[in-house]
C-alpha cells in the first residue's frame, strides 16, 4: 500500500444520499483497488496525521472546519467542487468558496463543462484545475441478476429514472410524458422536497412505481438498470452518475440537450428540445423505435467506457496526485 488518502466531504451531506455522497464511495473503491489506501472519514478512519492528503467532495459551508484542519495539519487538499449553479451565486458566496478552493492543492472536476460552468462564477489559480471522469465500477459489466428487482418493485417494461426526487431532476415532467404514452416508469430515489414528491405519486398513473434509495454499485440497482427499456434523467442540471452507469449497461439514453450532455454522449443518446413533457414524449418514443437504435446505444458504451472506466480513472487520479507532490506510490 502507498499513498493513504482520506475522503471528506461536509457533515450535512448523508442527511439525504444522493449521487455526489454515493460518488465519494465509488472514488473510495476504485482507488483502494488500486493500491492506495483510501479511508472515508468517520469511526473507522485513523487520525489525520496518517494521511498524506484529504481529498474533500463539495464546497459547502458545513466542510469549513474539516479543510481548515487539514491545511493547519499540513495536509494536501484535493477538492472536488461537485457544484452546478441555475442562477449565479451571491457576492459573498463567492468569495466565500473563492477562499476555500485557494487552500486546495488541485481542484478536481468530472468534465471540461463542469470546469467551464465553476469559473464562470469563481476565480482560480488554472494551474490548479484537472479534469478526470466519474469513475464508474466495472461492476456495471458484469451479468445482471434480472430476477432480483421483481422481488422488492412488481414493475416491467419501464422506463428508469435514478436520483433524488426533487425539482431540480424533473420527474413530474417526465411522470407526465409516461402518462401521455402510457409506459411505464420506476423512480428510484429519496427526496429532499416532501410536497414536490407527493406531487409526483398524485400524478403518476398505475404502472409508475416509486423506490427508496438504492445502494451504489448493488446488485438490486444493476437488475433495475438491466431491466429498464430506457433510462432517462430529463434535468435541469446536467444528469447524474446513472447515465454513466446506464451507458456501461448498454441502455438507451434520453435527457435534455446541453453542453455537459454532448461532452459525455455526443449524439448517442435521444435528447429532448426541452425539460417539458411535450418534449420529453418524442425523445421516449424515438429511444424505443429509432432504427440506428443499437448502433448508437454500442458508440455509447464504447465513449463512455473509454473515458469514464475505473481504471482510467483511478489511474489519472493518482497521477495528479504524483504531480501535487505526493512521492510514495
Amino acid at each position: 500500500m502507498h499513498f493513504k488518502i482520506l475522503l471528506t466531504t461536509h457533515s450535512t451531506a448523508f442527511m439525504t444520499s444522493g449521487g455526489g455522497e454515493s460518488e465519494l464511495v465509488q472514488v473510495a473503491e476504485l482507488l483502494n483497488d488500486s493500491d492506495v489506501q483510501a479511508d472515508i472519514y468517520g469511526i473507522r478512519s485513523r487520525p489525520l496525521r496518517f494521511y498524506d492528503a484529504v481529498m474533500h467532495f463539495s464546497v459547502h459551508a458545513d466542510g469549513e472546519a474539516i479543510v481548515r484542519e487539514t491545511v493547519n495539519q499540513g495536509k494536501k487538499l484535493f477538492v472536488w467542487p461537485n457544484v452546478w449553479w441555475l442562477n449565479a451565486p451571491d457576492p459573498a458566496e463567492i468569495s466565500r468558496i473563492e477562499a476555500f478552493v485557494q487552500r486546495a492543492e488541485r481542484l478536481l472536476f468530472k468534465s471540461a463543462t463542469e470546469l467551464a460552468h465553476f469559473n464562470t462564477y469563481i476565480t482560480v489559480d488554472p494551474g490548479k484545475s484537472v479534469v478526470v471522469g466519474s469513475g464508474i465500477s466495472d461492476r456495471f459489466l458484469l451479468p445482471a441478476d434480472k430476477d432480483l428487482l421483481p422481488t422488492v418493485c412488481d414493475v416491467s417494461d419501464y422506463v428508469l429514472c435514478l436520483g433524488l426526487i426533487e425539482p431540480i431532476k424533473n420527474q413530474l415532467e417526465l411522470i407526465r410524458a409516461l402518462n401521455e404514452l402510457e409506459i411505464n416508469g420506476l423512480m428510484v430515489g429519496g427526496f429532499r422536497d416532501e410536497e414536490y414528491y407527493r406531487q409526483c405519486v398524485r400524478e403518476a398513473h398505475r404502472g409508475i412505481h416509486f423506490l427508496p434509495f438504492i445502494q451504489p454499485c448493488s446488485a438490486l440497482l444493476r437488475s433495475a438498470i438491466a431491466s429498464a427499456l430506457v433510462v432517462a434523467e430529463p434535468s435541469f442540471d446536467p444528469p447524474g452518475r446513472s447515465c454513466l452507469e446506464g451507458a456501461f449497461v448498454k441502455k438507451p439514453l434520453v435527457m435534455v440537450d446541453g453542453d455537459w450532455q454532448r461532452e459525455h454522449f455526443d449524439d448517442n443518446v435521444w435528447y429532448a428540445a426541452s425539460t417539458r413533457a411535450p418534449d420529453i414524449v418524442p425523445a421516449l418514443q424515438a429511444a424505443l423505435s429509432d432504427p440506428a437504435r443499437d448502433e448508437k446505444i454500442e458508440r455509447n458504451y464504447q465513449r463512455v467506457y473509454a473515458r469514464h472506466s475505473s481504471s482510467t480513472v483511478a489511474a489519472d487520479l493518482i497521477r495528479h496526485l504524483i504531480d501535487a507532490g505526493l512521492t510514495n506510490y
